[in-house]
């Protein structure tokens, strides 16, 4: 295993990302481009790295290996691909949403596709104790065959929404939804270039095999108490996460607990669990796997830019079904004509 170069794009969740790097071996943060010179000079001095206001420039004197594009929604994701490929970048991290739009994803995915560059989401809740033992119990078929699931945000479609997909699909083993059933409605993210979406949107999603996933995000969301007792956390952002299987059943909640009963059990597993905690553990994991990926191929990251290019569409096909008013296939994609009437039909509504 070498050594492997990494370069921060972005002095606000790219810290988080790089305070990730200490204590990891073979691993080492060595720039920082940010295009706010204050922001720039204090995280340079932070980390200790040179900094720098320029993306190529910063590629062309320090040929990093591992790049991380954390930067706000609005900004396409495509505009770092092609250059960290020419530039001999290995894996490029980018924040999600990886789009706000059907257009831009599907211009990243080409740019993934023409350079062959590795790609990488910032989904690390995959990397908590919870993703792992579900995992397993995916592999070893503990729950027995899985008949539902609920996943609800109180947080935003485009910024919670996706963790939130990106565990869906991690709760039905990454098996693509055949059909879903939706409902939006909000207008006022969708009006705001940041992050646009519907503020509420409620979808039931069809599993080959009956298996059937509830999603909801919104800021009243049914499903994000916990368990009595626990204390709201600081921000609303909670996510929760419920499977029931034949053999049992497993949860995990964002602020609270995860756990799991499966027969046999007289009493269930439980462990607490405090997002602020958990995500520093969880990134650093999350880092460690790239160079796990780097270094051997069969041990591909579980955030890869298929799976979460997956997410997105399921997301956009939410917007189908509420736009025509009835339960849509899946595939084919959403295009962006329909994404727009979306848009209008709230925004107008809401005016």
């Amino acid at each position: 295993m070498g050594m492997y170069r990494t370069a921060i794009v972005g002095a606000r969740r790219g810290l988080h990302h790089a305070r990730a790097y200490d204590g990891v071996e073979n691993m080492q943060v060595v720039a920082l481009c940010e295009i706010d010179e204050e922001r720039r000079n204090a995280g340079a001095r932070e980390l200790g790295v040179k900094g720098y206001a320029d993306y190529e420039d910063m590629l062309a004197h320090e040929r990093p290996d591992i790049v991380h594009a954390i930067t706000a929604p609005a900004l396409p994701r495509a505009l770092w691909v092609e250059p960290a490929a020419a530039a001999g970048v290995k894996a490029l991290v980018i924040e999600k949403p990886i789009a706000c739009r059907p257009a831009e994803a599907e211009r990243l995915e080409q740019a993934v596709q023409h350079t062959g560059l590795r790609v990488i989401v910032n989904h690390q809740m995959r990397y908590m104790p919870f993703a792992a033992t579900l995992r397993a119990f995916h592999a070893a078929g503990t729950l027995g065959a899985i008949h539902f699931v609920r996943a609800t945000t109180q947080g935003g479609l485009l910024n919670m929404g996706t963790h939130l997909m990106d565990l869906a699909l991690l709760a039905v083993d990454d098996v693509s939804p055949t059909a879903v059933w939706a409902t939006v409605d909000g207008g006022a993210p969708y009006a705001s270039p940041d992050a646009p979406c519907p503020e509420n949107v409620l979808a039931a999603y069809t599993v080959p095999g009956g298996l059937r996933v509830l999603f909801e995000a919104s800021p009243e969301a049914c499903g994000a108490a916990d368990d009595p007792g626990v204390e709201a956390p600081p921000i609303p952002a909670r996510c929760t996460l419920d499977l029931w299987g034949t053999n049992g059943r497993f949860w995990w909640r964002d602020f609270g607990s995860w756990g799991y009963q499966v027969e046999g059990m007289a009493q269930p597993f439980r462990s607490p669990t405090n997002f602020f905690a958990d995500d520093l553990p969880a990134q650093r994991a999350f880092t460690q796997a790239i160079a796990e990926w780097l270094d051997d191929d069969r041990q591909p990251h579980q955030c890869r830019f298929e799976r979460a290019k997956l997410g997105f569409d399921l997301i956009m096909a939410a917007y189908r079904s509420a736009l025509h008013g009835q339960r849509v296939s899946f595939p084919p994609r959403l295009q962006d004509a329909e994404w727009a009437q979306v848009r209008e039909r709230l925004t107008h509504e809401r005016g």
